[in-house]
């Protein structure tokens, strides 16, 4: 779950962008492109939702969408004709393509249904492809009255510059940890230090991980791995038992089990940290935990490009054998 379609306020960690974001609306000085930049699973698709919903309430100076109002019932109904949201097919190439830009653009020209905003949302704004994100530009050049653009992005530094400068940026980062636990006891979780530790202090993605029982998965991936980096379990027939679970959602758990070991070898560990942890935190030099790391994430990211080569989790477990036995390790 990504949206909280009933919530009427900001979450207790965006408090500040929100108080940003008003006095624009407030000012009449709202932005045609807004960017919305920082780790994935801190609530920043939320912020985005919460932000068209004010743009397209129709009460004079509400602070907050009122949830009365007909743009307010027509956007809950998901069929207000002023707003767009623009995402990847479900179980395609994961890419935003340029005929959904077009549709955006022509969009974008139209007259309000209500004599409003007229609001868009890009989730994630990376997922442009170059012809999508050169069509975009256009209308970033010569922006239309009354329209706004937000851009969700967890990778900020993949969108072209053009397109970042032509936006104003609201980064966000991981939330203090009291309260992304507050916020997760509110929402059920039992073992919301468990999960928050695991999702690297991303409150969202703690409770997806909550929702999906992960915790007992990584638990088995770091026993793996120790083992592995050790020289007691072999990489390709642990990649053998890991084949099911898909490479790219192997690579995620991996690039979030390398911050973990970083904050181990740095000292900044949590409270508890799984003896697994500590394992691989002692095998590992940290210039081959960091080559491991950037090799993690260039392996991801080329896996998410167009017309790339299938990801194996083979690949990925041999890139934790081939770190154990190097301690200083360049890039190819």
């Amino acid at each position: 779950m990504t949206e909280e379609a009933t919530r009427s306020g900001p979450l207790p960690w965006q408090r500040q962008a929100w108080q940003r974001f008003i006095q624009t609306v407030v000012d009449g000085r709202v932005p045609h492109a807004i960017l919305l930049a920082g780790p994935a699973g801190i609530g920043k698709t939320t912020l985005s939702h919460l932000m068209a919903a004010q743009l397209l309430c129709e009460t004079p100076g509400a602070t907050e969408p009122c949830g009365h109002c007909r743009g307010c019932h027509l956007r809950h109904a998901g069929s207000h004709p002023d707003a767009r949201l623009l995402v990847p097919e479900e179980g395609g190439s994961g890419i935003l393509k340029i005929e959904a830009i077009r549709q955006l653009v022509d969009f974008s020209q139209r007259t309000s249904q209500y004599s409003g905003y007229r609001v868009a949302r890009l989730l994630p704004a990376e997922a442009m492809n170059r012809s999508a994100a050169n069509a975009l530009l256009k209308t970033l050049e010569e922006p239309p009255a009354s329209v706004c653009l937000l851009l969700v992005s967890h990778q900020p530094s993949r969108l072209p510059a053009t397109i970042r400068s032509r936006c104003q940026i609201f980064r966000l980062g991981v939330p203090p940890r009291a309260e992304s636990l507050q916020w997760l006891k509110t929402q059920g979780i039992a073992n919301a230090a468990e999960v928050l530790d695991l999702a690297g202090g991303a409150p969202f993605l703690a409770r997806q991980l909550a929702e999906h029982q992960a915790v007992d998965q990584d638990q088995a991936l770091l026993t793996a791995l120790a083992g592995i980096v050790s020289g007691r379990v072999d990489a390709t027939a642990t990649a053998a038992d890991w084949r099911e679970t898909g490479a790219r959602p192997l690579a995620v758990m991996m690039q979030r089990i390398t911050l973990r070991v970083a904050r181990a070898q740095a000292g900044s560990a949590t409270p508890g940290a799984q003896p697994a942890i500590t394992a691989i935190a002692k095998r590992l030099p940290p210039a081959a935990l960091h080559a491991l790391a950037g090799r993690l994430n260039r392996l991801r990211a080329a896996s998410e490009q167009p017309l790339s080569r299938e990801l194996s989790a083979e690949a990925l477990f041999l890139l934790w054998r081939n770190s154990s036995a190097i301690q200083e390790v360049t890039d190819d």
